[in-house]
């Protein structure tokens, strides 16, 4: 009976990582990923940093506008890690990741009486369903889990399909202008 009740417990503690569909938003073009899982801050911005999309870098979501925001509040189903941070100076808050890494917030969403460093060392960013922002984690809360949102954006690798055609169309032009220069200089 102990070895079943340990096995029980084991599976209960294990935390399958269930993640959405990539969605774009029409706002910026980036892609957002909500992942449910349970992780300290530190593993969700290595996961969101070693992931990627049609050849795009993966970071922990960097929000930098209200109508990003609303979207994101839309994606999650629990509390998620965002890619700010104030562990380096206390009271400073930048994004550690993304386009937007080692810049202050142009925008924050503070939720009443946040950023308050609650027990010496809230130095992550979580956002509640409610879309407010809430500083959490840190050593006063060191096992505190959350899932989190990946942003993907940047120049992609990898063509769009669209992007053969226009390819092909170039390639015919040439042939026929240096075809034609030849031609020309018989």
């Amino acid at each position: 009976m102990k070895r079943f009740t340990l096995a029980v417990a084991l599976l209960l503690a294990a935390s399958p990582v269930a993640a959405s569909a990539q969605t774009q938003w029409a706002g910026n073009g980036h892609y957002y990923q909500f992942v449910n899982t349970n992780v300290d801050w530190n593993g969700a911005f290595a996961a969101a940093n070693a992931s990627s999309y049609l050849g795009m870098q993966g970071y922990l979501a960097t929000i930098t506008s209200a109508g990003e925001n609303t979207f994101i509040a839309g994606l999650i189903t629990r509390s998620v890690w965002l890619g700010g941070s104030d562990d380096v100076i206390e009271g400073t808050w930048t994004w550690r990741n993304g386009p937007e890494a080692g810049q202050a917030f142009t925008y924050t969403n503070w939720d009443l009486g946040e950023p308050n460093n609650f027990g010496g060392g809230e130095d992550y960013i979580e956002m509640p369903l409610h879309g407010k922002w809430n500083d959490v984690g840190g050593p006063w809360f060191p096992n505190f889990v959350n899932g989190y949102v990946i942003e993907y954006s940047g120049v992609s690798s990898v063509p769009e399909p669209s992007s053969y055609a226009v390819i092909a169309v170039g390639l015919v032009g040439l042939g026929f202008a240096a075809r034609r220069r030849r031609q020309s200089a018989v």
